[in-house]
């Protein structure tokens, strides 16, 4: 009996034992279920493409978010591991193989961006992280990934960098952006031993417009001259407006008589095609030039020296104005209708 009794508690603790390791084996399998479902919503939900790549290459996983981001479905990269490569944009391989091969190296990588074509042909940019994964023994897991499509920011990032370096009324290129342009350009004329022309234009007594017409009127032909001036300039040529009334340009020079072939362009076509028919106007303008090396090698001594020669320009333009219209002479063709 004494056994019965012994025996039985035995089978009551192995119960209580089985029990116990049933309540812990279903609060294991809740908190299972618990975090499997925070992975689901962290990942399928995730508007960032994410990835795992096995080291050899093929995915172990890739969220559905990579649709919206490439047109492409998760299976697509799973039956095409190298599909991300084919898609990269060929201006921006090298850039990839550069972070792929330093990924490689040591593991650790910057951050990069680049750019895709879609499936519909559509380029988009991509702000691309990843590092490697290792397990609980130190094994390699392969390559942990996130893409995230930045193409609108890119769009805001070029329009805000194309206004800082473009004047606003008349969508040419500004002070500054002028500035760099001809630093730049005096560098390549020196490793090149090229040539090329600043030219200065100014509007003669251009503060008569805004004050008898209105400042509408005084920018509508700005507006009306800077696109005329951009039509007559070359592929290599600039045109940037300095502020106020004052417009200048980079010409190429290939031969002297370019200087010649420049100014008849700037006399011949560029006043005399504007027309401005709300207001009966007629506007002069003085012209300078200088030209690299002959006159001046530095940002400077180019500019001055153009400046100076615009200035002495509109002193005599002035001049010859006042003794025609004593003489009761026509307007030379250094006037323009607007």
């Amino acid at each position: 009996m004494r056994r019965f009794y012994h025996h039985r508690k035995q089978v009551e603790e192995t119960i209580d034992q089985l029990r116990d390791l049933i309540n812990k084996l279903q609060s294991l399998e809740k908190e299972y279920l618990r975090q499997e479902e925070t992975l689901f919503v962290i990942s399928e939900f995730a508007n960032d493409w994410e990835y795992w790549q096995a080291d050899d290459g093929h995915y172990k996983y890739v969220s559905p978010s990579c649709k919206a981001v490439t047109g492409f479905e998760p299976l697509d990269f799973y039956e095409d591991p190298r599909l991300l490569e084919k898609i990269i944009d060929p201006d921006n391989w090298e850039k990839w193989k550069i972070h792929r091969h330093t990924m490689a190296k040591d593991g650790m990588v910057n951050p990069i961006e680049f750019k895709i074509r879609t499936r519909e042909g559509e380029v988009r940019w991509i702000h691309h992280i990843c590092q490697r994964v290792t397990g609980k023994n130190g094994e390699s897991l392969g390559v942990r990934g996130s893409n995230r499509d930045i193409t609108e920011l890119k769009t805001l990032q070029e329009k805000l960098k194309h206004m800082a370096g473009h004047d606003i009324l008349t969508g040419l290129p500004n002070r500054s952006l002028f500035m760099e342009h001809l630093s730049q350009r005096i560098k390549e004329a020196k490793r090149n031993n090229s040539r090329f022309a600043v030219v200065f234009i100014d509007l003669d007594d251009f503060k008569d417009i805004n004050d008898t017409y209105g400042h509408e009127a005084g920018d509508s032909v700005l507006q009306k001259l800077a696109r005329t001036l951009t039509g007559v300039t070359r592929e290599n040529d600039i045109v940037a407006r300095l502020g106020g009334d004052e417009f200048v340009g980079l010409f190429e020079l290939s031969r002297d008589a370019d200087i010649d072939v420049i100014r008849e362009k700037l006399f011949d076509d560029v006043l005399s095609e504007i027309h401005c028919t709300k207001y009966d106007l007629t506007i002069y303008y003085s012209l300078g030039v200088s030209v690299y090396p002959t006159d001046g090698t530095s940002v400077d001594t180019l500019l001055k020296v153009a400046d100076q020669a615009m200035y002495q320009q509109k002193e005599i333009n002035k001049a010859e104005r006042k003794k025609e219209e004593m003489n009761g002479i026509p307007e030379d063709r250094e006037a323009g209708s607007l």
